[in-house]
């Protein structure tokens, strides 16, 4: 019996040391908002063009909208010149007169090796975000219009 609560401890204490970090990877990526698809795809738009991203490509009928931003890095320690955040957004009709938001953001790191006389840059794909502040931040921007 003392074996069998050990045991027990062991698997639950195992359990919440490792599923943490694995829900804590899992952005909230998909919002659903009370107005209709089309609406919500030009007021998205207009915050971003607004906000200064710079639109990359837009399907309306299928409520497609891909914007990109880059922001420098300061540091001069680092070999990171700079990070390009692409996101996709895309927007569905639901019921009446709602609408789901999936988004889905990309980075892109500039980075510099060579020599200081003749450095070479280079694009490093870093996949999708899993941080939960890039994607909150695009929401605070966004959900407002909704409210």
């Amino acid at each position: 019996m003392k074996h069998l609560i050990q045991f027990s401890l062991m698997l639950i204490a195992y359990l919440l040391v490792f599923s943490s970090p694995l829900l804590a990877q899992n952005p909230d990526r998909t919002k659903t908002i009370p107005i209709a698809s089309d609406s919500a795809y030009n007021k998205i738009i207009q915050v971003l063009q607004d906000g200064g991203y710079f639109i990359v490509q837009l399907d309306r009928p299928s409520g497609f909208i891909q914007t990109s931003t880059y922001f420098e890095n300061s540091n001069f320690l680092s070999n990171k010149e700079g990070e390009k955040l692409i996101f996709n957004f895309l927007i569905s009709p639901l019921q009446a007169e709602k609408s789901k938001i999936v988004l889905n953001i990309f980075s892109i790191q500039r980075r510099k090796g060579g020599s200081f006389d003749a450095p070479n840059y280079y694009d490093e794909d870093k996949g999708i975000v899993r941080d939960n502040k890039a994607y909150q931040q695009i929401w605070d921007k966004i959900l407002p219009l909704f409210q």
